[in-house]
């Protein structure tokens, strides 16, 4: 049964110990494209290994790092079909969406909607996720191009001409996840988020960094029920709670530097 091309997009960077994986689980689309930030590590090596399962339909493209939007918009661009389904590198398509997406897709007349949100399953140190403020986690990736706009340059995402609706088959993301990589991400994007925040004139002051730790810990352990989780949920909730506390330091820290600090 004929059905509308779909192009599996997704953006890298030193990805080798997750790439394999996603897109082993890519095959059925009619085309993944790569769009690499000029990776130092195995990333473009493996994607145009010409024995994978994958090699008849990968397109690598690489260009120097600009920032989430513009690297998703980029992809978005080139990508040589209308509807796109948008994969990180550290995730791992199911059959069960797999074949939720193609019959969507061999619907008469296309899917009936433009856009669609995917669950994605979160885990931590090898348990999935399913309380807290990770759950439940449902993602902007399946939709048709035109009139989509990528905005924020962290924590990034498309808007959409319409509402989207959901697709309830998930995505799994990286089971390997652990506190040194919460870590890692965590420096990275409160950096982004507290210069953003001062630039749009935001200002912390010495209750809301001392009160960001507890808040967030008591809010995701207590109100969405992290706890329910065991010591994994104990344990991200301490790590966004601490995320939250430092994003406050940054805030005053940009501040201070910029030499625009208010009481």
């Amino acid at each position: 049964m004929s059905r509308l091309p779909v192009t599996a997009a997704i953006i890298t960077r030193d990805e080798e110990k997750h790439i394999a994986r996603c897109l082993n689980s890519l095959t059925w689309a009619d085309e993944i494209l790569v769009v690499d930030a000029e990776s130092k590590d195995r990333t473009r090596s493996i994607c145009e290994d010409p024995h994978a399962p994958w090699a008849g339909r990968i397109r690598f493209l690489a260009r120097p790092w600009s920032g989430f939007r513009d690297q998703r918009s980029f992809a978005m661009k080139e990508a040589r079909n209308d509807w796109i389904l948008v994969v990180d590198a550290d995730e791992e398509c199911t059959p069960e969406l797999a074949a939720k997406i193609q019959a969507l897709l061999s619907q008469v007349g296309g899917p009936s909607r433009r856009a669609y949100k995917i669950r994605r399953i979160e885990y931590f140190l090898g348990k999935a996720i399913h309380h807290g403020i990770w759950n439940p986690s449902y993602q902007d990736r399946f939709f048709r191009r035109d009139g989509v706009e990528y905005v924020n340059d962290i924590h990034e995402y498309p808007v959409f001409p319409e509402m989207p609706d959901e697709i309830h088959e998930p995505l799994l993301h990286s089971p390997d996840f652990a506190p040194e990589r919460f870590l890692e991400k965590m420096n990275k994007y409160t950096t982004i988020e507290a210069r953003d925040r001062v630039a749009a004139g935001q200002r912390t002051n010495v209750f809301r960094i001392l009160g960001a730790f507890p808040a967030m810990f008591l809010k995701n352990y207590f109100y969405y029920g992290a706890y329910k989780d065991g010591m994994h949920g104990l344990v991200i909730s301490v790590l966004e709670g601490i995320s939250r506390a430092v994003r406050h330091v940054k805030i005053w820290q940009f501040s201070q530097n910029s030499g625009q600090d208010q009481p």
